[in-house]
């Protein structure tokens, strides 16, 4: 099994895991009265969130790495506040609870990139010529072929 389908299929089972939670709270309130909407989609932005950091730990370049990360830790934070709303938290812990959760998805960022620079191009690299540069050489080049 490729590591796509089980990201996807991690997604479809969250899905399924919550409408199935949240139709029992509908059709035995007394044993899953508890369960609400607030729990459906922190469980399917849990499960996606750490599916899309999973991924970007794991694969692809750096830009992908980093818009997975950040993708992830988007959807951790929208978990983490419907679990505290779920929890009915005071509204204090909330941002303290998001900060956490931003500040460790930044960290990860870094650490899986390794720092580099999403957008560090072929000039920043040691030996890049320029265009005008490589242009006199092959015209040096050409010169000397001739003589």
């Amino acid at each position: 099994m490729s590591k796509k389908f089980i990201v996807r299929l991690l997604s479809a089972l969250s899905f399924l895991i919550a409408a199935v939670f949240y139709l029992l709270s509908e059709l035995v309130p007394e044993t899953f009265g508890g369960y609400n909407l607030s729990w459906a989609v922190a469980i399917v932005a849990g499960v996606n969130g750490l599916a899309c950091l999973l991924d970007g730990i794991f694969g692809g370049n750096t830009v992908l790495k980093k818009l997975k990360v950040f993708a992830g830790t988007v959807l951790l934070v929208i978990c983490a506040v419907c679990v505290a709303f779920a929890l009915a938290l005071p509204e204090n812990l909330i941002l303290p609870i998001v900060a956490v959760v931003l500040c460790a998805g930044i960290v990860l960022g870094v650490l899986v990139t390794g720092g580099k620079k999403w957008d560090e191009g072929d000039n920043q690299k040691v030996g890049y010529k320029t265009y005008r540069e490589r242009k006199a050489e092959e015209e040096k080049k050409k010169r000397e072929e001739e003589d």
